[in-house]
């Protein structure tokens, strides 16, 4: 069985003479987290609806679970939860309403999916309030559960911790984790700050004005981002002697212009140009470096802000 879930060829949307999503190339694979990262506009919703079927693209194709069908069928659309812009709620009912009625329309059996996955997101003791009276982390964990409820194989989420205070954050990080990893289940969810997915992703997809300008993997992102120590001097063989015999460290990287990027000791920058100095290697250039998520995301996009 292929690993991959949704490959997606040159697919694009416009309209009129808009371009929104212009010839997107993407493969998503089984039980791994994608972060689709880019400011307000940059098409991650318009992108969004159409994996899931509620948009049409203009151009280009998507396979979602190895299907060679030109479009999604609805069979495959089927394995697919997804939340995206607003929960679909029906304000006058309860949480446990919106899920049996949800249930219901997505034709599963089983009533004992409603106690358990509102249980998963917090809501299983909400009684009788209805959800036009939730506050907007409540909806968005609704949200949630109901994109959970026929088990899907692909869950699209569009900004899901939108509204939520600190601990709720937390509570949705830990349950998109705990999905990919012990159900297997692959994961695209969308924001506009890198950090925050930091903490959640296993591959990052960045957009901008409609484009991929750059996938990567978490361990890609963070060799990107990777703060060091950024050391020279005229003896460089002198200084990485120094490095691994009297600092005993061989945590750093000779770069192609001679000088080292020590990763080592980054708090104590004194104790390393004492070290150098107490064995006769005088830095020309001795300084901290290392790219924030924010200034990597930025220099990706171009520096664009919404």
């Amino acid at each position: 069985m292929s690993d991959d879930v949704l490959v997606t060829q040159g697919l694009t949307k416009r309209y009129g003479p808009a371009t929104a999503v212009d010839d997107v190339s993407i493969r998503l694979e089984r039980g791994r987290i994608y972060g689709l990262i880019g400011a307000n506009g940059a098409g991650k919703t318009t992108l969004m609806r159409m994996i899931t079927g509620l948009s049409l693209p203009t151009a280009g194709s998507i396979s979602l679970f190895g299907s060679t069908a030109a479009t999604p069928r609805q069979q495959d659309l089927a394995r697919i939860g997804s939340l995206i812009e607003a929960p679909a709620l029906t304000g006058s009912m309860t949480a446990r309403q919106n899920m049996h009625l949800h249930r219901l329309l997505r034709g599963v059996p089983d009533a004992s999916v409603e106690t358990e996955l509102l249980e998963l997101v917090g809501l299983s003791d909400t009684g009788r309030k209805r959800a036009a009276d939730f506050s907007l982390g409540m909806r968005q964990r609704l949200g949630i559960a109901l994109a959970l409820i026929s088990d899907p194989e692909l869950l699209v989420l569009d900004e899901p911790v939108n509204g939520l205070d600190p601990v709720g954050v937390v509570e949705v990080r830990r349950l998109i984790r705990d999905l990919a990893r012990e159900r297997g289940i692959t994961v695209l969810i969308s924001s506009h700050n890198l950090p925050e997915l930091f903490q959640t992703a296993t591959d990052y997809i960045i957009v901008d004005r409609g484009s991929v300008k750059r996938t990567l993997t978490l361990g890609e992102l963070e060799d990107e981002t990777q703060h060091f120590l950024r050391i020279e001097a005229r003896d460089g063989e002198r200084l990485t002697t120094v490095l691994e015999q009297d600092l005993g460290t061989e945590d750093f990287t000779v770069m192609p212009d001679r000088s080292v990027r020590l990763r080592s000791h980054l708090d104590e920058p004194e104790k390393v140009l004492r070290t150098l100095v107490a064995h006769d290697v005088w830095p020309t250039s001795f300084a901290a470096e290392g790219e924030t998520l924010e200034g990597f995301f930025l220099s990706v996009i171009g520096g664009h802000r919404s």
